[in-house]
Order: C-alpha cells, then structure tokens, then sequence
C-alpha cells in the first residue's frame, strides 16, 4: 500500500516476486573475483543482463563517473543504485509502449523502402544499421540477420522489428 503513495516508479518491474534476489544472481554473474564486487568495464553487460537495455553512451556515463570517483570495481548495492536511477532510460518498455516504439521503427525503416514491398536488401540494412551513432557491429549485425533474408537477398523489416521488440 505504500507504494501507491509514494507515486508510481519509472525503475524496472519485477515480473514475479523475488526480483531482488534475482538481480544478484545477474550480478554474481559478473563477479569474478568472489569480493562482492565487479569491474566497472562489465557495468553496461551487467544491467543487461538484469533486464534493462540503456544506450552505450549512457553507460559510458556511468562508468566515466565511477572511475573519476576512483572506483575501478563496484559493489552489487552500487549497481543496483544505477539500475534504479535508469527509470525511463532503462529501455524497459510495457506493452503499449514497446507497440509504439515498433511502429516508430517500423515508420522509419519504412522511408528507405522507396518500392513499398515491405522489404529492404540485407546490405542496405547491414549499412545503416552499422553506421548509425549507436551502430551494432559486424558480429551483431550477422546475428540480427542469421535466417532473415531471403533468396533475394531481402528482409522483411516489419518482422524484423517486431522479433526484435519480442525478444
């Protein structure tokens, strides 16, 4: 109940009970050196793993002040501290949202599409998406695709995105 009065919170959900627990275990997933801690280069492929998604230069954020502070390896308390503060940039998204979000991609992917098919060529895709100022890389990129493209050599970028928006 109170909860409710403090006002809703943008940090992630937990899905089930137990969701704290669940969090160190991602965290422990990260420790190597059985002192509780992790090194602050393993920051961003931590909160990954604990279910948010922020973009890389906000990660880089979080480890330039971490590391200006002094602290090369942080603690799960420190983690979970900048897993809470990431609230609406946590990439988490709920139903409603991750529906608009595929239909801002969908939208804009749409515009490269200059025949209307629905379609793009695998190297145009491969181009933009590699290029682009949070660009995946070439191992990424192999992945995306691996058994999207046709014999064409063509993707079909509405269920692309929607697999993608899926997980």
């Amino acid at each position: 109940m109170s909860a409710s009065k403090q006002g809703p919170s943008t940090a992630p959900k937990p899905k089930k009970r137990g969701h704290l627990p669940w969090l160190r275990d991602a965290f422990k997933q990260h420790e190597q050196r059985g002192d509780g801690k992790i090194s602050v280069a393993h920051l961003g492929d931590c909160l990954r793993v604990m279910g948010t998604n922020p973009t890389e230069s906000l990660v880089q954020q979080h480890m330039r002040q971490l590391q200006a502070a002094g602290l090369q390896r942080i603690s799960f308390e420190e983690v979970l501290a900048i897993y809470t503060s990431l609230g609406k940039d946590s990439g988490v998204l709920d139903g409603k949202q991750s529906q608009k979000k595929a239909a801002e991609y969908i939208s804009s992917l749409r515009l490269l599409d200059v025949q209307g098919t629905g379609y793009l060529p695998a190297a145009r895709l491969r181009r933009v998406l590699t290029k682009c100022s949070e660009c995946l890389s070439e191992e990424e990129m192999d992945e995306l695709l691996k058994d999207r493209v046709n014999d064409q050599g063509l993707v079909n970028y509405v269920d692309l995105v929607h697999a993608i928006m899926n997980g």
